[in-house]
């Protein structure tokens, strides 16, 4: 018997009363969350992909509570109108709906794809094959009409069944662990009625097509304007796992429904769990002076009696890009617990906001949370109002056992390009412009050098003893963060340091290096990686700002993985890049110059491109070869698909 799940979506006023608040339906009967059986997971060895195929893997996080997917994941949109409802919008409409960079049709801040490039630092890549439209059986009035989720579980097996002679459903099982991530069906018209028939959902099933079981999926309403947020947030459930977070306020896209057109970005806690940026682990014994930027780290702080299920974590929010909307801006804390399963209205919320202004009880702030949209200025911690956080200031915040939590935060700053604060309640003030702290990523530091790098302003720095270690990498142009893995030569690394390569990780300290040789301690790509300028200076990703090129190193296996964002290079093009590992006063430079040398063509129609260069390589979307082109330059023999194309 064929069983399905539901992840209700927020109703678009959001006044329903507390008992119909949209939970997940599995087997007839409403949840809290997937249980384990259903839950999405991710595989990430993709071990037969060629590398321009795959995206960059972070290091921040190495085993997340939810699934956690990197690079480029493919996805199925399948398009189905009705006799009552037609199309409101053409195929190629909704294709730029979902992937065009930039997309603005009316008013949408970027597509769907552009979302998840964002709040991801550019980590997944969500691109959305679309097929359609399909004129169902029945009219719409029909399907939403019938009890529960029964239109939409009758209406999701007629689609299936109409598109499976015309699309091969294993193409997006992109991990190949025998289940599909992410299949969308998008309806024409708009969702009628909270529960019933057709209303946007994320779900699951047993079916099997194409040797994969495609478990979930998710539907959404096309009522003829565009908007994003429904999609983004039925993802959220489908391929991640996340759940609705209720009595949590505008702070997430998860949460409250703040924005159709510019979403809220995904919580700073769920990014960092995904690894898209990294976690910043404090305790009880930490002092440290803070500066870090928004969006950049997420500081965590374990219940040390249950460090794998309980902790406060929070970073610096401020209300501009995704979170324009927020009516604030400061440190923004939240108190998590995953061995509560609900966050539903109750003192104990598997995730809860710590409201600055609150004593901490889900009472205490009724109108900042769900069913009532919220944020407030009050929400966060900054220098205006409320400048500090502790048990005695909060007393109300506790384990959820009853026992104080030992954290202390002292002088918040104001909020602007950055924000401090100190960690343990007893900085020195003078650390203010030079303390590096726990979150290296948010400091950088300048080391002597016996030759022309900068001399050091602190009286306690030592001459530094540095030698380089040269590459040369080619590259080929692609549209998904093209990589190769470079080998940095650990052995002649330790032996230059006069230790053995098994102490490297534990003992160096890994740096970018500016082109005026001085170091930079702050992550501006994954793990231990930068992304670098045209010059080879240090810059954050921005798809639209002036990041080029980055490394990626992994110092556990002196490895680097370094590649280019997607149309910001051409053939012929050099970039010099450094980095750099340092122990005691010895520093090892890997000077690496990267040259784009080839490129790649992305075939999308077979018979316009049926002609070209003898002997290159073609690819199906998920990185498999599947052939060459002729010696007269015809393609071989394909089927109706995407592929990719290494132009010689």
């Amino acid at each position: 018997m064929r069983t399905k799940i539901v992840f209700g979506l927020l109703s678009s006023l959001l006044l329903l009363p507390t008992m119909l608040f949209a939970d997940i339906v599995y087997q007839g009967k409403r949840v809290q969350e997937w249980p384990d059986e259903a839950r999405p997971t991710f595989n990430g060895s993709n071990a037969n992909k060629p590398s321009f195929i795959l995206a960059r893997t972070s290091a921040t996080q190495t085993q997340s509570h939810y699934a956690a997917p990197k690079g480029k994941i493919y996805s199925l949109t399948l398009l189905v109108d009705f006799s009552d409802q037609k199309a409101p919008v053409s195929v190629a409409d909704v294709e730029e709906w979902l992937n065009k960079e930039g997309f603005n049709r009316d008013g949408c801040n970027g597509s769907v794809r552009d979302y998840y490039l964002d709040v991801s630092n550019g980590q997944l890549d969500l691109t959305n094959e679309v097929y359609g439209w399909y004129r169902a059986k029945h009219p719409k009035s029909w399907y939403e009409n019938l009890q529960g989720y029964t239109g939409s579980d009758s209406l999701m097996k007629e689609v299936f069944d109409y598109f499976d002679p015309q699309v091969d459903f294993s193409r997006y099982d992109n991990d190949k662990d025998g289940t599909t991530e992410a299949i969308n069906i998008v309806y024409a018209g708009a969702g009628q009625t909270w529960g019933q028939g057709l209303w946007p959902h994320s779900g699951w099933s047993n079916e099997k097509r194409d040797g994969v079981k495609l478990t979930h999926h998710q539907m959404t309403d096309m009522p003829g304007k565009f908007s994003i947020y429904v999609f983004v947030h039925e993802s959220g459930h489908m391929i991640f796992g996340w759940p609705d977070l209720y009595w949590y306020g505008d702070y997430c896209t998860m949460g409250n429904r703040a924005n159709d057109l510019n979403p809220v970005a995904i919580n700073d806690f769920y990014r960092a769990d995904q690894g898209w940026i990294p976690f910043v682990d404090v305790t009880s014994e930490d002092v440290s002076l803070e500066t870090t930027k928004p969006g950049e780290v997420c500081y965590r702080y374990k219940n040390p009696a249950r460090p794998d299920k309980e902790g406060l974590v929070w970073s610096y929010v401020r209300n501009t890009g995704r979170n324009k909307v927020l009516k604030g801006s400061g440190l923004l804390m939240q108190h998590y617990d995953f061995s509560i399963g609900a966050n539903s209205s109750a003192d104990k919320l598997g995730l809860r906001i710590v409201h600055a202004s609150a004593a901490g009880k889900s009472t205490d702030n009724v109108s900042d949370q769900w069913p009532s949209p919220g944020s407030t200025a009050n929400t966060f911690f900054s220098y205006s109002a409320y400048p500090e956080f502790s048990d005695d200031k909060y007393p109300a915040i506790r384990w959820y056992n009853g026992s104080k939590t030992g954290l202390k935060i002292t002088d918040i700053g104001t909020p602007g390009e950055t924000l401090t604060f100190c960690i343990g309640g007893n900085c020195p003030a003078q650390e203010s412009s030079s303390s590096t702290g726990i979150a290296s990523s948010s400091s950088s530091a300048i080391v002597s050098s016996s030759s022309s790098a900068p001399k050091p302003e602190s009286s306690s720095a030592v001459e530094m003893k540095i030698e380089k270690i040269a590459f040369d990498v080619t590259l080929p142009i692609d549209n998904n963060y093209a990589y190769v893995t470079l080998d940095l030569k650990g052995d002649d690394v330790a032996k230059i340091l006069n230790i053995k390569k098994s102490e490297i990780a534990d003992k160096v300290k890994f740096y970018g290096v500016e082109p005026d040789g001085s170091l930079n301690s702050r992550t501006t790509g994954e793990g231990t990686g930068h992304w670098f300028d045209k010059d080879g200076k240090i810059v954050a990703w921005d798809p639209n700002g002036s990041s080029i090129v980055y490394s990626n190193a992994d110092i556990s296996t002196m490895t680097t993985k370094i590649g280019h964002m997607p149309n910001k290079v051409y053939a012929g093009d050099s970039f010099t890049v450094r980095q750099a590992v340092v122990y005691e006063n010895k520093q090892v430079t890997f000077e690496i110059t990267v040259t784009i040398e080839q490129k790649t063509t992305r075939i999308s129609n077979i018979r316009s491109l049926r002609r070209g260069k003898p002997g290159n390589v073609i690819f199906n979307a998920l990185g498999k070869p599947v052939g060459k082109r002729t010696d007269s330059g015809e393609l071989p023999d394909l089927p109706k698909g995407i592929y990719v194309e290494i132009v010689k």
